[in-house]
């Protein structure tokens, strides 16, 4: 049988524990990798644009802008099913300059994330 003292300190042991697990546990997914990385500088235009997320999620949004704010229109793959990647294609091929590739998802959870990547297409050479 546990002594009145004992029986308070696992109590408490066991409160600071609940309070340190749900912390680890509602961990919220976040962007992973992207291809093109954001900031990369590619010689050619990409085909696809493809972005990888830590758990599973719904992209709600994913927008190509050129440089002046003109978006640019791409296909998405796959649906709009929870999944951990999300992938469009480029409609026709890109001129040289920056572009940003603006995405919005939601995660199992409820939380809402959104980001941007950044890349730059090279002039023909």
């Amino acid at each position: 049988m546990l002594s009145r003292f004992a029986f308070i300190r696992y109590g408490i042991l066991a409160a600071a524990l609940a309070t340190l697990v749900p912390g680890a546990a509602s961990a919220h997914a976040m962007l992973h990798t992207s291809d093109p990385v954001d900031g990369a500088t590619l010689n050619a235009s990409p085909r696809a644009l493809n972005l990888a997320f830590t758990e599973d999620c719904r992209v709600t949004t994913l927008r190509l802008l050129d440089e002046s704010g003109r978006e640019r229109q791409v296909r998405r793959e796959g649906g709009r099913a929870a999944s951990s990647k999300a992938t469009a294609t480029v409609a026709e091929a890109l001129p040289a300059g920056a572009y940003r590739l603006e995405w919005r998802a939601m995660g199992d959870d409820g939380h809402v994330m959104g980001g941007t990547v950044r890349f730059a297409v090279n002039a023909a050479r």
